[in-house]
């Protein structure tokens, strides 16, 4: 059992910094004994800085970094958002990104970047900043802030949670550390315990600590409005703890904004950890999942990256240039204005009104930002996906959490295309020149009708059941076709019953979860049925024809293959598949169609069918985030010292400060640890419990979350209405007559297979273009 640390405070004389509370400690002598930089303020003291004001007035308090007093240009600032993540997760994305930074700045790296002579430079390492943002002081896990002490940017009894009366919003640590944790939280750098392994550059660290938890998108405006405007990035970086950064990432992100002077934004291929030989693709929700982003992988990214929009950056690995966000001298709106009005809305105290000032933004989040960034009035703006940039993530196993990421990610999508097509106008009030513009309205006329299908995309798959299974009904040599049809029409309808039942306020918990998972198994058994009735008429078909068929002419084989009412059906099931096949052989990356195809097929409909209408009836759970209650008093972890213009406040003496960071070591040499977080000393800042907001402190119904709900039932019954409306009239007996072709065809499921086909195809070629130009960016930089 660890022994608890006995902390003797002594008292200290601090002036403060232009009002505000700034304070250098010194770092524990056994780690700078060990490292190769000892020399130097940013080495020797670890700063503190108390933040008593919102983050948008941070840059008018006069608060200032270490870089701003050594005159430093940064042109990375990366921002490394954190939450509730394990310390295992967290350990992951910043070892990965120490990595890249030590791959770019270190004198004995041998990549890419020192052909740059920005990276060529012995002290490179100060063109970069990590900036951690963590969403709460109780709600972060305990163990990461051992991982931040044994590295150096964190210590006990340092934070103060008043200065001149005022409470502290942020806590900001600052330290150029040269050892790193790896996800295995064992510790890497010239340390006494290792001193002849895995030397690492000095890496800037601005640790932020907000104390309430507020959510993601509160976390990057305290880093856009309150860290960037001290910093004064070229290039900002988003990533979220949990996500790998690949080797190499950060400076081909980099360097696509550096070739490319309109390039606004970057991301990067997201990938799917697989485990030791891909033994997760066993799991069908994952292999779905694997499959699904590599399809955006190599169609959807690569096809929207030449237009220069991309509808969805990855929140896990996306990049931009700051200049592009900060707002118009005159106006003062700019994107960043508009991307965090959902933050201002939530957190505001005049909310007699919500609905005048809801827009579709408010649901999209983030996915609105890219387009703000393209139309920015007169200005050429674009975004670029870079393939050889990736991160790595893990995804949702169960059918719960599953449930639960899909909601938010479709909503999103949904949301953000409607904003974008609706808003079809700012490009033409954009910079860019007529070529780009018709090119990008173009893309927007895609992504409307993209969004439309979505929209239809219930019934649209039930259509396709019926006209299958009704034409299988009918096939000679199948008794049951009938009897099938008639008992799995009825089943389906009630099943899409009971899932909107179930899905409307409730969690995927209980009961309700295995009537999900019931739903999923249905839904896979219906793909499998409509699979085998296409095999099986094809079959009929072609031993019906083949004796008098002369296949030598062309044709006469389309004229056969035409001759079947379901040919269309066929058309595009053919096309959507070859254009996944062979564009998957072309980017070198097969084997996800060898693994994970036959589970994404089954799964596809449970995507619609389920998935859809999860997220439609959850549509109003907006979580941009929870006012905490005002409750510095009841909190006994945070020093109380009110400190005025110039007074004592307590400070831990130097072996406190020893014996901390060799806890930190200690605790993270234990071999046995909770599956959660390590071992914490009884004398924490944080509370030893760790977890989301009890609903005691969760706040009660306003008028606002009543306006979400409104919303939400006004769009989900348009969607029932629209949905329910094209079944029964497209599969109406009275209206068959109307709707049928010459060739036996539905007139509405051969325009729809037509798009889908059209869709696809033009899909393959954009993704065929992109893959051209990297071919060629590749030989080119190889021969330079």
């Amino acid at each position: 059992m660890p022994v608890p640390i006995h902390y003797v405070f002594k008292p200290k004389k601090v002036q403060l910094t232009d009002g505000n509370l700034v304070l250098d400690t010194p770092v524990p002598t056994s780690y700078l004994s060990a490292v190769d930089h000892q020399s130097g303020k940013e080495f020797e003291t670890m700063r503190y800085m108390a933040v008593t004001c919102d983050a948008d007035m941070v840059p008018e308090g006069r608060y200032k970094l270490r870089t701003h007093s050594l005159n430093r240009s940064i042109e990375i600032a990366i921002c490394l958002t954190v939450n509730e993540e394990s310390p295992q997760a967290f350990c992951l994305t910043l070892h990965s990104l120490i990595k890249n930074i030590k791959q770019m700045c270190a004198p004995e790296s041998k990549s890419k970047s020192h052909k740059n002579p920005i990276w060529s430079e012995e002290d490179s390492w100060k063109k970069v900043v990590i900036c951690i943002v963590a969403d709460g002081r109780r709600n972060l896990n305990p163990a990461i802030l051992k991982v931040l002490a044994s590295m150096g940017c964190w210590q006990e009894g340092v934070a103060k949670n008043q200065v001149n009366g005022n409470a502290v919003q942020a806590h900001i640590f600052e330290y150029s550390t040269q050892v790193s944790v790896d996800s295995k939280l064992k510790l890497k750098g010239r340390t006494l315990k290792n001193s002849n392994k895995h030397h690492f550059p000095p890496i800037q660290i601005v640790f932020c600590l907000k104390e309430r938890h507020t959510k993601k998108l509160n976390s990057h405006r305290w880093f856009f409005n309150a860290l960037c405007p001290l910093l004064q990035p070229r290039i900002t970086l988003l990533t979220t703890a949990g996500a790998k950064i690949g080797s190499g990432s950060l400076f081909h992100l980099w360097n696509a904004f550096d070739r490319n002077p309109h390039t606004a934004g970057a991301c990067g291929e997201i990938r799917v950890a697989k485990g030791l030989l891909w033994w997760k693709v066993l799991n069908p929700i994952i292999a779905a999942q694997i499959f699904e982003y590599k399809v955006s992988s190599v169609l959807e990214k690569p096809f929207e990256s030449i237009f220069g929009y991309i509808s969805v950056m990855p929140g896990a690995l996306v990049a931009y240039r700051y200049e592009t966000l900060l707002p118009e001298p005159i106006s003062g709106k700019g994107p960043l204005t508009t991307y965090f009005e959902p933050d201002y809305l939530v957190f505001s105290d005049d909310h007699r009104d919500v609905g005048e000032v809801l827009d579709y933004s408010y649901f999209a989040e983030d996915q609105i930002l890219p387009f703000l960034v393209v139309t920015r009035p007169h200005a050429q703006n674009t975004m670029q996906y870079v393939r050889s940039a990736w991160a790595e993530t893990e995804l949702p196993a169960g059918i719960g959490s599953f449930l639960g990421m899909k909601r938010k990610w479709q909503n999103r999508r949904f949301f953000g295309l409607i904003y974008a097509v609706s808003h079809v106008a700012a490009i033409w009030r954009s910079g860019h020149n007529i070529a780009r513009k018709l090119w990008m309205t173009l893309e927007m006329i895609y992504l409307g009708c993209d969004t439309i299908f979505w929209f239809l995309a219930l019934g649209n798959y039930y259509l396709v059941f019926y006209y299958m299974a009704k034409t299988l009904a009918v096939a000679p040599h199948f008794s049951l076709g009938g009897t099938g049809f008639m008992l799995m029409r009825y089943v389906y309808i009630c099943l899409i019953v009971v899932v909107t039942m179930i899905s409307m306020g409730n969690r995927p918990r209980g009961q309700s979860l295995y009537l999900f998972i019931l739903s999923f198994v249905f839904f896979a058994c219906i793909q499998a049925y409509i699979l085998f009735a296409a095999g099986y008429l094809t079959f009929l078909h072609a031993t019906e024809f083949l004796p008098y068929a002369r296949w030598e002419s062309f044709a006469t084989v389309v004229a056969v293959f035409k001759a079947a009412g379901y040919h269309v059906l066929i058309l595009a099931l053919v096309c959507c598949y070859a254009v996944y096949l062979v564009s998957a052989v072309l980017y070198g990356e097969p084997w996800h169609m060898i693994a994970c195809f036959v589970q994404f097929m089954l799964l596809m409909p449970s995507y619609v069918s389920v998935l859809g209408v999860y997220a439609f009836c959850n549509m109003h759970e907006v979580n941009w985030g929870i006012k905490e209650p005002e409750d510095h008093e009841k909190d006994p972890l945070i020093s109380r010292d009110a400190i005025y213009h110039a007074s004592t406040v307590l400070m831990p003496d130097e072996r406190s400060v020893a014996a901390s960071y060799q806890d930190a070591l200690d605790d993270l040499d234990r071999k046995k640890r909770p599956k959660t977080s390590l071992s914490t000393p009884s004398t924490s800042i944080l509370p030893l419990h760790s977890g989301s907001l009890s609903s005691s402190l969760l706040p009660q119904p306003t008028m606002q979350s009543d306006y979400y709900t409104t919303f939400r039932t006004r769009i989900l019954l348009l969607w029932i209405v629209a949905n329910g409306a094209l079944v029964i009239t497209v599969s109406a007996d009275q209206l068959a007559p109307y709707l049928t072709l010459n060739d036996g065809s539905n007139l509405y499921v051969t325009i729809v297979v037509w798009i889908i086909t059209v869709g696809a195809t033009g899909r393959f070629l954009g993704s065929l273009v992109y893959l051209l130009g990297w071919i060629w960016q590749f030989f080119r930089q190889l021969l330079s």
